[in-house]
């Protein structure tokens, strides 16, 4: 049967998602729990989040051919220890595939700045060094909305497709964070703190939005160097 299991995670105490050789990684730790659980599963999952990103919404599939039943999660839990959650277990389509059945993802960064600085918003939220502007962020931020090119401002495996179509870019304030909001079908590696970081630059004055706009539409040789930091990074919501 296959399974959809939806989870969450604090980023700040693991390598990433992905499993990799000799460090702490999140799926590492979910399949050495399913090993003590399960005879035999397969796990695929929506996507990868990099070293100190956290996770409000990710989704795996488990396929097994043994029946899960209701104390499951609980178990599931307690083996995965206190920074990840297991949120719901639920049987889905055979055909199920968390990565490709995605419609839609959302990703949420979150900005303090010294007016609304707390000390025990550190590894959760990026502290910048300056106050700023939501009309401006906001000005900025358009300039991702439609389908453009973001080799400058990502990370590209070789061959990939750099074309995305982004939804929803926006930022909103709080009494806590400056709070830029992505939406998009996908993304690629670094493309989100990317544009955080070339967003927060322009406020800056290191650059002007005319850059941004050419480079999406007609990309540089180097990619822009502005990435914001992992900590302020969550993947918020994946839709079906």
């Amino acid at each position: 049967m296959n399974y959809k299991v939806t989870l969450s995670y604090d980023g700040n105490y693991f390598h990433g998602f992905q499993k990799q050789p000799s460090i702490i990684t999140v799926q590492q730790v979910i399949e050495k729990a399913l090993s003590n659980l399960l005879q035999n599963f397969e796990i695929t999952y929506a996507g990868r989040t990099d070293a100190g990103v956290h996770a409000k919404h990710q989704v795996l599939s488990v396929v097994t051919d043994e029946k899960i039943s209701e104390s499951f999660k609980t178990s599931f839990n307690a083996l995965v220890g206190k920074h990840i959650y297991i949120k719901q277990i639920k049987i889905a389509k055979e055909s199920f595939h968390p990565r490709y059945d995605a419609i839609e993802r959302t990703y949420k960064y979150f900005v303090n700045t010294p007016s609304n600085f707390e000390p025990y918003n550190l590894g959760y939220s990026y502290l910048i060094n300056e106050e700023l502007d939501i009309s401006n962020l906001n000005f900025y931020a358009e300039s991702f909305l439609g389908v453009n090119n973001f080799t400058n401002f990502s990370k590209l495996r070789k061959d990939q497709e750099p074309t995305r179509e982004i939804t929803a870019s926006k930022w909103t304030r709080n009494s806590q964070f400056f709070i830029y909001t992505i939406s998009g079908n996908s993304f690629l590696h670094n493309m989100v703190r990317s544009l955080v970081g070339i967003q927060l630059a322009c406020q800056s004055g290191k650059i002007n939005k005319a850059s941004i706009d050419s480079a999406l539409k007609k990309p540089q040789k180097e990619r822009f160097n502005y990435v914001a930091p992992p900590e302020g990074l969550y993947l918020w919501k994946i839709k079906y």
